[in-house]
């Protein structure tokens, strides 16, 4: 089968696929700390039967060809090979989304980890961005309870190991929605850091906490928000408390500007099938060189623009941009370790310096009932941070409650506090979870 407008052929037919737009990036900035892997997890009612787990894998995986790949070399572009090899199959480690052998050719780069009752998959952001990854878990997660005995009658929302692969799940959606001579966006000022010093390797410390989420809907409707946009705000008046008591203790501050990063499934968007990735990103913020945003203030502004920063017309333009850059005749015939280079230093210069923080949202998880009554709950484990941003955070919704996940690189445990704390001063129940 093949989508409208699409140029690409079987994975299985030619051994190989080009990185899309995004994965680009991760090979020349990826590092054994900017590991550029994340995680979801499904918290069962019941602990995993390992020999369930291991027969549903390879089911689900010959399902997804195009995940069971290794990254190669070209003399001008990485691309990703075929390599036949399921994913592996581990003990949950203590620190999560630890970074990928990449050059390895005899293994994916994802993998799954099983821990009591738990399931999780981790993904290297070259193969796929948060959409396409809980595809393959919900796959995973039907193919397992069926081998455990449990009727799963509906397949709504499921792509299950009879679905026919469809080319249109390998394209490039970035590509084929790209449109030529868009303006670009504004350029950005450079945003506010956090200004806590580094962990002792290993960095990464993970926070996790569970929302009420009928109370947290009560109060953003009060306020004629969504949940994200409240959440964005919250994150924003956090930063902002930081930022003004560091004001305290060093009187001139060199950036005044807080900036979050929030994706934006494009799937969404246009009317692609893609299982690579296919996001980009809303930047809401906030200038303190104008004074001091109530948290009211923030939640108006954050509505708008998200609101308009999703529009299709504005990420036209991201999405025209980046695409560009790729296409330029110049950059198209550089060699492998130049553009790496470049890639690397342009990232180091603009990326990791526009953005005070980034929240993920995988959003509000839907499944047939027959699934839903035997989960508890369901997680993500955000990309690492870079040492400039030092925090970030992923939610997602399942029935009746909210997790939100804090990934900090940091000495410093004071934004997690500021945000619990205001939405527990809300009226919206918090609990905090044990790491186990």
């Amino acid at each position: 089968m093949k989508g409208k407008g699409i140029d690409t052929k079987s994975i299985q037919e030619t051994g190989w696929l080009k990185l899309d737009n995004a994965a680009k990036l991760f090979p020349a900035i990826m590092s054994g700390e900017l590991t550029a892997v994340f995680r979801i997890t499904a918290f069962l009612k019941k602990p995993v039967k390992f020999s369930a787990i291991k027969e549903a894998v390879e089911i689900t995986s010959k399902r997804f060809p195009y995940f069971s790949v290794s990254l190669g070399s070209g003399l001008f572009w990485h691309y990703l090979e075929y390599n036949h090899q399921f994913p592996r199959i581990q003990t949950e480690e203590k620190i999560p989304c630890t970074a990928f052998a990449a050059g390895r050719k005899d293994e994916p780069l994802y993998r799954i980890l099983v821990k009591e009752n738990r399931i999780s998959v981790e993904f290297f952001h070259i193969l796929t961005d948060g959409g396409g990854a809980f595809e393959y878990l919900k796959s995973l997660l039907y193919a397992y309870f069926r081998l455990t005995g449990n009727r799963i009658t509906s397949t709504e929302g499921i792509i299950t190991p009879g679905n026919i692969i469809n080319e249109e799940e390998m394209e490039d959606g970035y590509q084929r929605f790209f449109k030529r001579r868009i303006p670009p966006p504004g350029k950005l000022t450079w945003a506010w850091h956090l200004p806590f010093r580094l962990n002792e390797k290993p960095r990464l410390k993970v926070t996790r906490a569970e929302i009420a989420l009928d109370k947290l809907l009560e109060i953003a409707r009060r306020h004629n928000v969504t949940i994200t946009e409240y959440i964005v705000s919250v994150y924003l008046h956090s930063l902002q408390m930081i930022y003004l008591e560091e004001k305290e203790k060093v009187k001139k501050q060199r950036r005044g500007v807080l900036r979050i990063e929030v994706p934006v499934n494009l799937r969404k968007k246009f009317p692609s099938k893609t299982m690579r990735n296919f996001s980009l990103f809303v930047l809401p913020e906030i200038d303190l060189r104008l004074g001091v945003y109530t948290f009211e203030e923030i939640l108006k502004i954050v509505n708008y623009q998200l609101q308009t920063g999703a529009d299709v017309k504005q990420i036209g333009r991201f999405l025209s941009q980046n695409v560009g850059h790729e296409k330029s005749p110049i950059i198209r015939f550089l060699p492998l370790f130049i553009k790496s280079m470049a890639i690397s230093a342009v990232y180091r210069r603009l990326g990791s310096n526009q953005c005070s923080g980034i929240l993920t949202n995988l959003g509000c998880v839907k499944l047939p009932k027959e699934m839903e009554d035997l989960i508890d709950s369901f997680e993500v484990v955000p990309t690492p941070p870079n040492t400039h941003v030092k925090i970030c955070a992923g939610m997602v919704t399942f029935r009746n409650h909210m997790r939100l996940d804090f990934c900090n690189i940091s000495r410093s445990t004071s934004f997690e506090m500021h945000f619990l704390k205001h939405l527990t001063e809300s009226g919206i129940p918090v609990k905090v979870l044990n790491n186990k």
